[in-house]
């Protein structure tokens, strides 16, 4: 399991035919060949989804690895709206 590490680097923004692409850095090697972008108030970002299904089925694994762990019920009650979503 990899520690969680905030990184910046400087990324090259040139064409691709008729597209606009980023040349990542190594450090940012993504191992998905889709990513869904999220607009934001100055650029956006970029989430690796299958990453994220890959870290909730290790997630999901550790599910009974340790029997001395009291056991926590879900929480049942339904989401509330808020002002801000």
């Amino acid at each position: 399991m990899h520690g969680i590490s905030m990184s910046v680097a400087t990324a090259k923004v040139f064409q691709s035919g008729n597209s606009q692409a980023l040349r990542l850095p190594k450090a940012f090697r993504l191992r998905s060949s889709v990513v869904k972008l999220v607009k934001t108030a100055d650029g956006f970002t970029v989430h690796d989804e299958s990453a994220h299904a890959r870290r909730v089925k290790a997630f999901a694994a550790l599910g009974g690895s340790c029997p001395d762990f009291p056991v926590i019920e879900a929480n049942a009650a339904p989401s509330l709206r808020r002002d801000w979503e």
